[in-house]
């Protein structure tokens, strides 16, 4: 496939990795998967910090893990949570949330909110209904990125997320045997969320996968894209992709 010089696409990773400066992040990169929220609440401080650093609209705030996980992350102060709380769920803790959330994405200018499915969230009616009243009734102003559960297929999440008015996350890297890569370039979509888990694999990416991937985001030129790498090396494998569509 032919690819133009550039990208509109925001490049970047999930968190910023280790031993790099924020500073040198955001001048190489357009855009950071942020998980400070997940946990726990964060000082209006720490996320001064982070916004005298990062431009305008290029941190994607992850969700606290009470609006989309039962079971709490490691950690100590962590948000309140029971057994009322996660997947999507009406719950009251959870909705406690929603307010240090918003004035977040107001701080940092946040280009987004990431809600992360655990992997046990199935693709059943029941799930379904919980998202549709979720997101219903959830406007944070920002657009919203759902990040669905290892047993959804992408056709069916992304047909969903449109319904929903939400942008779905995927890895394009993970196809069943035999699948071509283009198995993906006829999703029905206003945006789409690539991120590059790469699970298993050790190392950066292969000069061959950076290539499939460059021709996806090439073939989406014209949508609203935003890759995010949580590779092993999410760094190098970022800028390897940034590289390698500037140059082409």
């Amino acid at each position: 496939m032919r690819r133009l010089s550039g990208t509109n696409a925001k490049i970047g990773t999930v968190d910023v990795p280790a031993r790099i400066e924020r500073e040198r992040y955001f001048a190489e990169l357009s855009y950071l998967e942020l998980s400070a929220l997940f946990a726990g609440p964060v000082k209006p401080s720490v996320l001064a910090k982070w916004a005298s650093v990062a431009p305008e609209h290029t941190i994607g705030i992850v969700a606290p893990f009470v609006l989309t996980h039962r079971k709490a992350p490691a950690g100590t102060k962590l948000w309140a949570h029971d057994a009322s709380t996660g997947e999507f769920r009406d719950s009251a803790l959870a909705k406690e949330t929603i307010a240090p959330l918003r004035a977040a994405i107001d701080q940092l200018h946040a280009a987004c909110v990431v809600f992360r499915s655990p992997e046990s969230f199935s693709p059943s009616a029941a799930n379904r209904e919980l998202l549709a009243r979720f997101f219903g009734e959830l406007d944070l102003g920002v657009s919203r990125v759902w990040v669905p559960g290892g047993l959804w297929s992408v056709r069916t999440a992304v047909k969903l997320a449109g319904e929903l008015g939400v942008t779905c996350a995927f890895d394009p890297l993970v196809r069943d045997p035999g699948e071509p890569p283009e198995i993906h370039y006829d999703l029905e979509a206003d945006s789409l969320y690539l991120r590059i888990e790469a699970a298993g694999r050790s190392g950066a990416l292969r000069p061959e996968k950076l290539d499939e991937l460059a021709d996806l985001v090439t073939h989406y030129e014209d949508r609203e894209l935003t890759v995010a790498f949580a590779s092993p090396e999410r760094w190098q494998d970022a800028r390897n992709l940034k590289k390698l569509l500037d140059e082409d």
